[in-house]
């Protein structure tokens, strides 16, 4: 059992299923809806007419001590918590030069103390240990004349789980939190990938829990 927080903005707190533990954590600003939780940078392939997979790596996540496993700029090799989406293709319409495609899927957030990940083996972003789970959905709208696109991913937590950045204790968001991606990209000539991203996440950020039992 988890009692004690250690966030020093305290507006509200709440209880949350961790593992067969109920753990106790303050959130405040950290989940004010403008807020950046995290910043990401990422892939996309289009692996089927249907099937779209997003993957990369958390390039900042504010709160967090380290985020990367070694000095230096932190990159998909190094990076210590990266994110792989699978998602499916609901509809697609078409208005002039834009082309607007609806998603649904799930997202998993991992983390990983060896690195590794490598933009030419998407697998390679989910081979952590996942501390966050969602079910998602997102709309992105193409410029068809330029390749340039934005999407917005809607993200509801199914599951988080505790993780540690030099013995500190942390958790990502809480089960039923709804938040939100805004993600810019440019699809390339040739594949793969079908697309280059980057964004941020709005709404849900880590927050450092105490472990001491007090």
């Amino acid at each position: 059992m988890i009692r004690r927080c250690s966030t020093t903005a305290i507006l509200r707190c709440a209880v949350i299923l961790l593992a067969g533990d109920s753990i106790a954590f303050c959130a405040g600003e950290a989940n004010s809806r403008n807020s950046i939780g995290y910043e990401f940078v990422g892939q996309v392939l289009n692996a089927s007419a249907t099937q779209s997979l997003q993957y990369g790596y958390l390039s900042s996540v504010p709160n967090l001590v380290s985020i990367s496993t070694a000095a230096g700029p932190v990159s998909e090799a190094n990076a210590l918590l990266t994110f792989y989406n699978d998602t499916t293709t609901q509809q697609v319409i078409n208005n002039g030069p834009l082309r607007v495609i609806d998603r649904t899927g799930t997202s998993t957030i991992s983390v990983n103390p060896s690195g590794g990940g490598d933009f030419t083996n998407p697998d390679s972003f989910r081979t952590g240990t996942p501390i966050q789970t969602c079910s998602l959905r997102h709309q992105v709208v193409i410029d068809t004349s330029t390749g340039y696109f934005t999407a917005t991913f809607e993200m509801t937590i199914t599951s988080v789980r505790i993780f540690q950045v030099n013995s500190n204790g942390y958790v990502l968001g809480q089960p039923g939190e709804v938040y939100h991606w805004s993600v810019y990209g440019k699809l390339t000539q040739q594949g793969p990938p079908s697309a280059q991203i980057a964004g941020f996440a709005a709404g849900s950020r880590a927050a450092r829990i105490s472990t001491d039992g007090r």
